[in-house]
């Protein structure tokens, strides 16, 4: 009884000064004591378990490979597969990181291809030929020279080449360069350098890797 008779005034007082259910209990502030002052308890936010990544972030990644593979043309940079066997592919994934699901496929029949300059932890923004964007495996890129590569000022048409056909586009002038691309009749008219380079004039190709093509078969339109 003892313990009721101390309790009880206690609880007049709180309910009279309005402490008695306050939405602030529970959140680190205890009720005063009788003709005491209001205590305040430091308040921790409970701990929240460390964040998976799921789609949205999945998505995030694929949006970022695109921006940086889609940057002004002065820092996108032209690379083809190295090191992968013909009819192989190299898988382009969602994100820096063999963590990440691939998105897309790299194949070497497909040429050239469009990536960033900068290297992302060994790994590089690319876009795919079917049109998927996301990271590849710097150690299978090659990035292709384009120091002394002249601007494309002239118009050609392709000439001695069947329709429905194409003409190879070379990582540089020479047959014994790898191809990188295609240009074909049904393009139209093609930009080309003015001046063609020991029978070869720069071009680019119908997905605009650039590189070199045969003078035999282009013709310049005055």
């Amino acid at each position: 009884m003892r313990v009721a008779r101390s309790v009880v005034p206690a609880l007049a007082v709180w309910a009279s000064a309005g402490w008695l259910g306050h939405p602030a209990y529970g959140l680190g502030v205890r009720p005063p004591a009788p003709g005491g002052s209001v205590v305040t308890v430091p308040h921790r936010e409970p701990a929240r378990p460390p964040e998976r990544p799921g789609r949205h972030a999945a998505a995030g990644s694929r949006q970022e490979a695109a921006r940086q593979a889609g940057q002004a043309p002065g820092r996108v940079c032209a690379y083809r597969l190295r090191g992968v066997s013909a009819g192989g592919f190299l898988h382009v994934r969602g994100g820096a990181g063999r963590r990440h699901a691939p998105v897309g496929r790299l194949r070497v029949s497909d040429g050239g291809f469009a990536g960033a300059c900068a290297v992302t932890h060994g790994w590089i923004a690319v876009r795919a030929a079917d049109g998927a964007s996301g990271f590849a495996s710097a150690r299978y890129l090659h990035r292709l020279d384009l120091s002394g590569r002249p601007s494309l000022s002239c118009a050609y048409r392709l000439r001695h080449v069947h329709k429905g056909g194409h003409l190879n586009v070379r990582e540089s002038a020479g047959l014994g360069h790898v191809p990188v691309g295609k240009i074909s009749p049904a393009q139209g008219n093609i930009a080309g350098a003015c001046a063609a380079d020991h029978g070869w004039v720069a071009v680019d190709t119908a997905d605009g890797i650039p590189g070199w093509a045969s003078a035999r078969y282009l013709r310049k339109i005055p």
